[in-house]
């Protein structure tokens, strides 16, 4: 029997804009049953409405949802795998509009980034100095936590054009970070350990202090490939390992039934 925990809820598809040719629903179902997953979270790109200036985002409408879940009923080797089928939003270009009553009513789970600084139009800090770049990408962390629908952090802090990171997240106290963790846990979103970042020795060396306090504060967490290509999947052995490393247990990660309950209760 799989472990209920070693369940990934963010991956890609070729119905993102950054997702490979390769990366079909049945590819990606089958490359995360080898790795003996208990569930599959999908989560493409997806913003309720075109943002002017930002192409990324042009097609990206509810209909990815419609799409995937009719690409998904064709694959005939996905009974022993749960397969949920969500979003991850993007609070960084959109604010408070990355969301909206239609999508959240037929998501299994929503992700949200507060950190996606790289794209067009993307909020920039108000100076070159550390502290204004930690200031930003705390200011929209905070407001991401509290958007409603919204169940995990996607990828913390990780933008590889916001750098360095360790002098960035120096510059936030452990109370900032504890208060972070706090409203994470008020609201009931869960922290995600992303594989994608995981795989960078910088952003370890900056983020371990934040996910350990996170940890005892009581967190739950996630752990993700963050996968845009079958063979991603192997970046999600890297971020379990360092979670383990850094002291995770297995209760520590919320499982699919878990998380279906978290985005039940927000969406009711």
């Amino acid at each position: 029997m799989p472990n209920p925990i070693y369940a990934d809820f963010h991956v890609h598809t070729h119905l993102s804009p950054c997702g490979k040719p390769e990366a079909t629903a049945g590819a990606m179902i089958r490359r995360a049953r080898e790795k003996g997953l208990a569930a599959i979270g999908f989560a493409d790109h997806f913003t309720p409405d075109p943002i002017p200036n930002c192409p990324f985002y042009d097609h990206q409408r509810l209909h990815i949802l419609t799409d995937l879940r009719a690409e998904i009923a064709q694959v005939a080797d996905r009974a022993d795998i749960e397969v949920l089928v969500g979003v991850e939003a993007d609070y960084t270009i959109a604010g408070q509009a990355c969301l909206d009553p239609a999508v959240l009513a037929q998501a299994d789970h929503v992700i949200c980034a507060a950190s996606h600084f790289h794209l067009p139009i993307a909020p920039q800090p108000t100076g070159d100095e550390p502290r204004a770049k930690a200031e930003l990408m705390y200011r929209l962390a905070c407001k991401a936590l509290v958007l409603p629908g919204v169940s995990v952090w996607a990828h913390p802090f990780h933008c590889r054009q916001v750098r360095p990171l360790l002098p960035i997240l120096e510059t936030i106290s452990a109370a900032g970070f504890a208060a972070l963790v706090a409203l994470a846990n008020e609201r009931e979103v869960a922290v995600e350990i992303n594989g994608g970042a995981v795989q960078y020795v910088w952003y370890r060396q900056a983020t371990a202090r934040f996910f350990c306090l996170a940890r005892e504060m009581g967190a739950r967490f996630t752990i993700t490939a963050d996968a845009h290509h079958p063979d991603h999947f192997a970046r999600l052995d890297l971020a379990l390992e360092w979670a383990r490393r850094l002291g995770f247990r297995d209760e520590d990660f919320l499982t699919a039934q878990e998380l279906r309950e978290r985005q039940g209760r927000k969406t009711t």
